[in-house]
């Protein structure tokens, strides 16, 4: 049986998910950032509604829904039978996306009968995972710094050529303001950081997530023309580098081609499952017609 989340739930949600940090970064980072109250219309775009399963009186598993639109869950102890009132709840939302632990999203998907022919993506990336002790920093010319807000109109563009070409989304005005809204809120965190070379920007990485001892790394992008030259790994290293000299202890993210993968290797990453992401562009409306019968 799920029940709706209130503030008073949320110390058991948080010690449930705390010891599973590389698989529940998204929930974890935006009920840390953004909180509950997904269904108030003042409340952040990030900000979730949550529900969640017990088990002899202790939290099983966690659901959470974005204002936004995204689907996010920790569900090592899904039980088909929950499917009729995760149906129910989902009803008439809007999803763009959902994601997580690749067996996880599978049990779902498949217990919702969620139709995913229409999405822009759905693909396993490689998980991977780095104790920062182990990292290693490439050497290099290269320098990074904090993004600012003249950098947004370069970032923006950044941004969407990646989505477009990883996430299988569209270069629209929608898309654009939401990614600029997205990069302005990395730059008001302190997450977003471009790497230069001789003046030159030449790659953008940001941390998706942030909690004390562990962050997602995210938002990774080389221009084409400036690929194989080692700039994105660089990047990387000297952002996880920032934040290991700030006392954290690892770092999660996942690999959108064997290009990435090599990269992210080359600096200590090691890989520990898959992430499936499925993401519809435009969102669907959940409810019958979507989502199917159940067999």
């Amino acid at each position: 049986m799920l029940r709706r989340a209130t503030q008073a739930d949320l110390p058991a949600i948080e010690t449930f998910l705390a010891p599973r940090g590389a698989t529940s970064m998204f929930l974890s980072g935006n009920l840390r950032d953004y909180g509950l109250g997904a269904d108030q219309v003042q409340d952040h775009p990030k900000s979730m509604t949550l529900w969640f399963s017990e088990c002899a009186g202790v939290v099983a598993n966690v659901f959470g829904f974005a204002k936004a639109g995204y689907f996010v869950f920790e569900a090592p102890s899904f039980d088909p039978d929950m499917a009729f009132d995760l149906r129910q709840v989902l009803s008439g939302r809007i999803l763009r996306g959902l994601n997580g632990a690749a067996e996880q999203v599978d049990v779902v998907v498949t217990a919702l009968a969620l139709q995913t022919e229409a999405a822009v993506l759905d693909e396993v990336e490689p998980h991977y995972r780095l104790s920062l002790a182990d990292l290693e920093v490439p050497v290099g010319r290269s320098a990074l710094r904090p993004a600012h807000s003249g950098d947004l109109d370069l970032l923006t563009d950044w941004r969407m050529a990646s989505e477009v070409e990883i996430l299988g989304g569209s270069d629209n005005p929608e898309n654009r303001a939401y990614a600029r809204a997205s990069l302005q809120e990395l730059l008001a965190a302190d997450r977003l950081r471009l790497l230069e070379e001789e003046g030159r920007p030449v790659a953008m990485t940001n941390f998706n997530a942030a909690l004390p001892e562990i962050v997602q790394v995210g938002g990774v992008y080389t221009p084409p023309d400036l690929r194989g030259l080692g700039h994105a790994r660089r990047a990387v290293a000297l952002h996880l580098d920032e934040a290991r000299k700030s006392g954290v202890k690892e770092a999660i993210l996942f690999a959108a081609n064997p290009a990435a993968a090599r990269a992210y290797e080359a600096i200590g990453f090691v890989q520990i499952g898959g992430y499936r992401i499925v993401n519809f562009d435009p969102g669907i409306t959940l409810g019958e017609t979507q989502l199917g019968e159940l067999s």
